[in-house]
């Protein structure tokens, strides 16, 4: 998911999307409760495809042991409003605090400088293809196009290699009995 799909994003009042959550001239927008129902399965429609091809995501987010530990910090009570509060405001992150936080988590972790949350988009996809995922599903999951996904996010060019490597030496058993 791209940073402001995760954390929301303050926009002027006059911005054409619907928010409840309005904080002197601006207002917010960006993943609910409401969009987890209660087999923890996440709709949503990216903040880049809403105007464009609608596309949606839909997400099992009981397979995602990361997300789950988070989420299950949040008693059941106060899953309501806005999924990600900042806890200081009660109130969505600011998106020059969020990325302030990032910056911070990010030299905590020992993670370089020029690695931006960002680039965290391409590295899940990365992940999932040196996994051995379809390029077409992990698409379909970060609700971008199968040519996209493959030009600006797959950065697996070694597990790629190594797959058709080992295709080609598959093929060859083949073709030799």
């Amino acid at each position: 998911m791209r940073q402001w799909d995760v954390v929301g994003k303050w926009v002027p009042l006059a911005d054409k999307r619907p928010s409840l959550i309005i904080d002197g001239t601006s207002k917010w927008a960006g993943p609910m409760w409401a969009q987890i129902d209660a087999n923890m399965i996440f709709r949503y429609t990216p903040s880049k495809t809403r105007f464009t091809s609608g596309a949606t995501v839909t997400l099992d987010l009981s397979m995602m042991p990361m997300v789950m530990e988070e989420l299950a910090k949040v008693p059941v009570e106060a899953r309501r409003g806005p999924l990600i509060i900042n806890p200081k405001t009660a109130l969505p992150y600011r998106n020059w605090y969020f990325g302030e936080v990032w910056r911070r988590v990010r030299k905590i972790a020992g993670i370089r400088e020029e690695v931006w949350n960002r680039d965290m988009r391409a590295a899940g996809v990365t992940e999932a293809r040196e996994g051995a995922a379809d390029t077409a599903d992990v698409a379909k999951t970060i609700g971008d196009t199968k040519r996209t996904t493959a030009k600006i996010y797959d950065r697996a060019k070694l597990a790629a290699s190594r797959r058709v490597a080992q295709a080609r030496i598959a093929h060859r058993g083949k073709n030799e009995t």
